[in-house]
């Protein structure tokens, strides 16, 4: 079941506006326990029990011992914590997810697993998961992608100036070795602007965290139990990365590593690390695509011409085509395309991806020199022909694109993370659940307890 769970960045920039409200204390089931206020909603006993539940299937499906159930019941409370500001947010801006787009996401996970619903049905009652339980978990986290997709990615502008950069620096060119590493990661959580106190206690929780490592604790237990990073649930896995997707710090700590080993604890921008290297491969590896140099002519539907019209005037070029016409004066005489019209309908050299569907689907099924049946797009029918392929080594624009995305998503961290902390500090938070070390139940509180005084007072 591992494979069949999907996972979705879970949080979104805040937009400094207040969330503060009087929180609602009873729950649905007078029989359930509250364990938490978030804002206007409550999370019940029964609720954190179940998620619970799924967790615990995750972490043993990936053979990741547990921690004690309180450290891990605090774990998923905080993450749920975080979900639901997240759906409240999205449901101020009305950001609903029908079922047939849950019906959509549902099937692309069994497709890629190679299942189908009765066997993903089978699977989930195998693990003791009720079925309707995970189609809520799968809408709640497309919402949340939605969520993100609408307010903070088109935020964030990553310049060619910015990827040329990296790509030129010294430390990329080190970096930036045939190799992956597999890393799993322990994050102290530290603020923007850590006091001397903080630093010192989170320092001294690390230090300790490596003393039981080196005893002989289990890290992925360690991480599920005391990570603060978006991967604790996971066992603080990373999985495996190139050092271009690596934090330069984490690239320098794990280099001088053998498999097994754990870094000492090291200091980046949102807190304090220990990584373990879990392992190492060669990655030296070409990125080859296949070009296609294509033509078409294109004829578009309007008031007068239905589409059966137009694709019996297609039909009809590709008879006098066959006959000994040339492709080239019927595209300059008929096509509807004027960029590629005056060229005989030549589109030139194309990359995957770099077309629409339908038009890429047909031109890859023809064999050098074909000539399609109509086709038709969003732009209208086309008659296409495959004039010679070619593979070309795309390994820079590769590395340009991959650059890209790292520098994407390090910046959507970052503006998730700052979004988590606004919104509690401006959200009502107040936690029910019992903790046996004050110092972590200091924590959870920090940030809330203006909010708590005032609805005391």
């Amino acid at each position: 079941m591992d494979k069949i769970r999907i996972y979705f960045l879970s949080s979104l920039l805040v937009f400094g506006m207040g969330l503060s409200v009087s929180p609602r204390i009873e729950a649905a089931d007078s029989l359930d326990t509250v364990v938490a206020v978030v804002g206007d909603d409550v999370i019940t006993q029964s609720e954190l029990d179940k998620e619970v539940s799924y967790i615990k299937t995750q972490l043993k499906h990936n053979h990741t011992p547990l921690p004690t159930n309180a450290e891990l019941q605090h774990q998923v409370l905080e993450r749920m914590i975080d979900q639901k500001l997240e759906l409240q947010m999205a449901a101020k801006l009305n950001i609903n997810i029908d079922d047939a787009t849950v019906d959509k996401a549902i099937q692309t996970i069994t497709a890629k697993n190679q299942m189908n619903i009765d066997s993903l049905r089978q699977a989930l009652r195998l693990d003791h998961i009720n079925y309707d339980f995970y189609r809520n978990q799968v809408r709640e986290q497309l919402a949340v992608q939605q969520l993100l997709q609408r307010e903070v990615a088109p935020r964030i502008y990553i310049s060619k100036q910015d990827v040329d950069n990296i790509l030129n620096s010294k430390g990329y060119q080190q970096a930036h070795e045939a190799v992956q590493y597999n890393i799993e990661d322990i994050l102290i959580a530290l603020p923007d602007e850590p006091s001397s106190e903080q630093l010192a206690a989170a320092n001294k929780k690390a230090q300790d965290i490596v003393k039981k490592l080196k005893a002989g604790a289990n890290f992925q237990q360690l991480a599920v139990a005391q990570s603060n990073g978006e991967e604790a649930l996971q066992g603080g896995a990373l999985g495996w990365r190139t050092p271009e997707e690596l934090p330069q710090v984490f690239v320098d700590a794990v280099r001088g590593l053998s498999p097994g080993d754990v870094s000492a604890p090291l200091r980046a921008g949102n807190g304090i690390h220990v990584l373990r290297l879990a392992g190492v491969k060669n990655n030296e590896q070409k990125h080859i695509i296949q070009e296609t140099n294509v033509r078409h002519i294109l004829i578009k539907t309007d008031a007068i011409k239905s589409d059966e019209t137009v694709r019996k005037e297609l039909l009809d070029l590709k008879k006098q085509i066959d006959s000994g016409v040339s492709f080239e004066q019927l595209a300059e005489k008929y096509s509807q395309d004027p960029g590629s019209s005056v060229k005989g309908g030549n589109l030139g050299w194309v990359k995957p991806g770099e077309l629409v569907p339908p038009f890429e689907k047909a031109m890859n099924a023809l064999a050098v020199d074909q000539i399609s049946e109509p086709v038709k797009s969003e732009y209208g029918w086309h008659l296409i022909q495959v004039m010679g392929r070619r593979d070309k080594d795309d390994t820079q624009e590769y590395k340009q694109m991959q650059v890209k995305r790292m520098l994407f998503e390090s910046k959507m961290n970052e503006k998730t993370q700052d979004w988590i902390r606004r919104m509690r500090q401006s959200t009502y938070i107040k936690i029910y659940l019992p903790t046996n070390d004050p110092k972590d139940a200091s924590k959870t509180f920090e940030g809330n307890a203006q909010n708590d005084e005032e609805s005391d007072s």
